[in-house]
């Protein structure tokens, strides 16, 4: 199957080509040093793998997992989206792929359902498993098994399944009813988004959580996982990042792939419009294209941007750059806060907070762990709620808390916010005994010039510092008013503190 003229152009559609003019051209991630795993559903011959001879794979190696096989046109047409180095590929350097057929992954080759033993490790260096194809063993439990085999996986292995919905309304549970893993779908909408039914675990919950511009959803399964290779190159490689641990963890992976994603004009997660309970949602995302369009120029801003730490104390918490991530553990009933400083209007912020289920050793149920999410103002020495009519002048539309009880994702979309001061709190709400990791990404705005930089040097530093103190006090219109709420004080001088240099 060729991809027609709309969906020709991935590159462009998916933020590679702006990525490329972000970092210069051969400076962008191409997949390098990434190994994926691809699993595919076998035809009535038994065939499962890719055509080895494709022009588009002359770099590949295939290890193929579960026996011999002949070609798999779907298998070569999903493989060009995540290494081939066709027109439809953004991560043609993944050196090696191990190939599996969808049965024997669920059965003997990998997650081992319907026997006493834990899923098998991953081969040498995976950490993306493209799963595009579905189905169901016909039984709920059974299901519920097979699912729960592959959360664990994500939460012990730190892998990332990224896993295809069905292209049309008829729903089939696996794998995208995963709790830990992504579950992808097209553009256009045009696939399977009901919540998951009754008798699954965590029924309720939104699939799909992201999306690509692709024809199927297969397709689009396979640009994003992708866009998780580059991702994970970008990781491993990057100054800000490769030496810290837990931007290995798949919490932060899943983070910055879903805090990416491009909202549409139609997108929505229904927040309240009006009374007192404006800016609240409970749907944390779109119903139909989850988080939006995934993004490789916004997983860039983010992943780049590096930890930012959170803190148990708000009034602690160190002002954050404008993209980046925190990775941390919780417990039962404790918040975390990360501080924010707007110097303009910021016509889009995207906040997201996800982490995983656990599931139990007989893979047959789940601890649910529940985390919220808030945006907070600073005013004077206490935090302001933005609900209601407290955020009538501070922002136009969307969401400043979500808090879903079923998804283990939260998201924050909010239109033209203010400047000024505020602060996040992702605070857990179940009172289970213990830690969970989370993991939060934002992508605030890029401001026009450096932010702070008061004398237009190209740096952040004395000599902003002294004009913040020349100007501080009531100075409307100065140039050291950088959050224009009218004063020179110690918000700005933090936010010329969290870009020096």
């Amino acid at each position: 199957m060729t991809c027609s003229s709309l969906y020709a152009d991935v590159a462009s559609d998916h933020g590679l080509h702006a990525l490329i003019e972000r970092v210069g051209v051969g400076n962008e991630p191409t997949g390098a040093g990434v190994p994926v795993a691809q699993i595919e559903a076998a035809n009535s011959s038994g065939d499962y793998a890719p055509d080895e001879s494709d022009s588009a794979f002359v770099n590949t190696t295939f290890i193929l997992r579960s026996g011999a096989s002949g070609i798999l046109n779907h298998a070569t047409q999903v493989g060009k989206r995540i290494y081939g180095s066709s027109a439809v590929g953004i991560a043609p350097d993944i050196p090696t792929v191990y190939v599996y057929d969808a049965e024997g992954f669920v059965l003997n080759d990998f997650l081992r359902t319907g026997t006493g033993s834990n899923p098998s490790t991953p081969p040498s260096g995976v950490k993306i498993f493209n799963n595009s194809w579905i189905g169901t063993f016909g039984s709920i439990p059974n299901d519920t098994q097979c699912l729960a085999r592959g959360d664990w996986s994500v939460d012990t292995h730190n892998t990332l399944f990224v896993n295809g919905v069905a292209n049309k309304a008829d729903a089939n549970p696996l794998m995208s009813y995963g709790y830990n893993s992504v579950s992808v779908g097209k553009q256009n909408g045009a696939h399977a988004y009901d919540p998951v039914p009754s008798g699954y675990a965590g029924a309720g919950r939104q699939v799909p959580l992201i999306v690509a511009n692709q024809n199927t959803t297969s397709n689009a399964t396979g640009i994003v996982s992708a866009a998780c290779t580059l991702l994970t190159e970008i990781r491993d490689t990057h100054p800000n990042t490769k030496n810290n641990y837990l931007a290995t963890l798949s919490e932060t992976t899943k983070a910055v792939l879903l805090g990416s994603g491009n909202h549409l004009a139609s997108w929505t997660n229904n927040p309240v419009t009006s009374g007192t309970n404006r800016g609240k949602t409970s749907q944390p995302i779109d119903e139909v294209v989850g988080v939006g369009t995934v993004n490789v120029d916004n997983i860039y801003r983010i992943m780049t941007g590096g930890q930012h730490a959170s803190s148990t104390q708000w009034q602690n918490a160190e002002v954050a750059p404008s993209a980046a991530w925190e990775t941390a553990a919780i417990s039962a009933n404790q918040s975390r806060y990360i501080r924010f400083e707007v110097p303009q209007l910021a016509e889009s912020v995207s906040l997201l907070t996800t982490w995983h289920q656990k599931p139990n050793s007989a893979f047959s149920n789940y601890t649910i762990y529940n985390i919220d999410m808030e945006l907070w103002t600073i005013e004077g020495n206490a935090l302001q709620s933005l609900v209601g009519n407290g955020g009538l002048n501070m922002f136009s539309g969307g969401n400043v808390v979500s808090e879903s009880d079923v998804d283990n994702v939260e998201h924050l979309y909010i239109e033209n916010l203010s400047p000024g001061a505020y602060v996040l709190e992702v605070k857990r709400v179940d009172s289970f005994s213990g830690s969970r990791v989370f993991s939060t990404s934002w992508l605030f705005p890029e401001v026009d010039g450096i932010i702070g930089d008061l004398d237009g040097d190209g740096i952040v530093g004395v000599e902003d510092l002294l004009i913040v103190i020349s100007e501080w006090g009531p100075c409307s219109g100065c140039v050291a008013d950088i959050d224009g709420n009218g004063v020179v004080d110690v918000e700005d001088l933090l936010i010329v503190i969290a870009n020096w240099g």
